[in-house]
């Protein structure tokens, strides 16, 4: 079987759930031959019934795939190109990671997706794909109930999680880490309220704060005295997830407990466990699933774990390493790579039934 990946912009979603995913299924020997590429290859002309509007997708080439997943598809273009991709006979999967129509006012994606419709016409795609791949419960029951999708959660690559861990150095001062863009989390940092400044000042002198990506104006929803230590972000996933390992000995991973978040994945949590980072987290129905890192519940929750972990730095680096053999146990890539395989070839055979139903 041949299965066609084409995949978006995106680093993360692409390094993810298309990439590694396709490295892993290659490496299994599971009968799969998997291309990897950005965008499919079209012939686009004018719409016959409207020559003088935008132009459409006319031809589209499956490169002899029997299997095409689309990524995130948010355009019509993508819709027309699903469409006629299924006229040829060929399964389509559509993989999406996130409640596109759930993204809180205040995203950066919010105008995008939910004012100009863009999350709407995802949510067609994956109504009208031969079968749906996501990385939570949640999102599977949004867009792949009844038979109509598998959920594959989120792993990390073995040569990840076997750098050198966090918890193998001993620091002077603890660096306390968040990953992430504070516009595309809005509300995500204030649900540790005074939890984290409260940390920082009983631990003055022992303890920083630092953000892998973009503060913006995380001192003030924070109320911090300090301003976070900022470290510019590094596209390029193997070296980000190194950088995780070797610049972090805390990591904190707050959300707003809401729709768009409730369908979130472990990830943030994953990679920080990955990294022998030890981790605070919030009670979010994925961290809870995955298991790993403290859970705090209220602002006092998020202070006590951040200073016994400064404090005591042998209990950190047992909780850490505990974190990081369940990773190496039970969240690999090679672990998911049977998931992936059975989802494709899954959507080959509905395709086949339909169209012999269609015949």
């Amino acid at each position: 079987m041949h299965v066609l990946l084409s995949h978006t912009m995106f680093t993360g979603s692409l390094f993810h759930r298309i990439a590694e995913p396709a490295r892993a299924v290659a490496e299994a020997g599971l009968g799969v031959e998997v291309t990897v590429q950005r965008g499919l290859k079209t012939v686009m002309a004018p719409d016959r019934e409207n020559p003088a509007g935008p132009l459409v997708v006319r031809e589209v080439d499956a490169q002899g795939a029997d299997v095409v997943v689309l990524q995130l598809p948010k355009t019509l273009e993508m819709l027309q190109c699903l469409r006629l991709l299924q006229a040829q006979g060929v399964a389509v999967v559509v993989e999406v990671d996130d409640h596109l129509t759930a993204v809180p006012p205040g995203h950066q994606g919010h105008d995008a997706l939910i004012r100009k419709g863009i999350g709407r016409i995802a949510e067609t795609c994956a109504r009208e794909a031969d079968f749906v791949t996501v990385s939570t419960p949640n999102l599977l029951a949004l867009y792949g109930a009844r038979g109509h999708g598998a959920m594959v959660p989120n792993a990390m690559p073995r040569r990840i999680a076997e750098l050198p861990p966090a918890y193998e150095r001993e620091p002077e001062i603890v660096t306390v880490g968040w990953t992430g863009t504070v516009g595309t989390h809005p509300y995500d940092l204030q649900t540790m309220e005074s939890g984290l400044e409260h940390a920082l000042d009983w631990t003055r002198g022992r303890s920083r704060f630092a953000i892998l990506g973009q503060a913006g104006n995380a001192k003030e929803l924070l109320r911090l005295t300090d301003e976070p230590i900022e470290m510019p972000w590094i596209m390029d996933v193997d070296g980000y997830s190194a950088a995780i390992g070797e610049r972090f000995d805390i990591g904190v991973a707050p959300l707003r407990i809401d729709t768009f978040n409730n369908c979130k994945s472990w990830l943030k949590v994953l990679e920080y466990s990955a990294r022998g980072v030890f981790s605070v987290r919030s009670p979010s129905a994925e961290y809870e699933r995955l298991g790993l890192g403290y859970r705090a519940k209220r602002p006092r929750d998020w202070s006590a774990a951040i200073i016994r972990a400064v404090e005591g730095p042998d209990w950190r680096r047992e909780q850490a390493a505990a974190n990081r053999e369940q990773v190496l146990a039970r969240h690999l890539t090679e672990h998911t790579a049977e998931l992936w395989a059975a989802a494709w070839r899954t959507a080959r055979e509905i395709r086949t039934r339909t169209d012999r139903i269609g015949a």
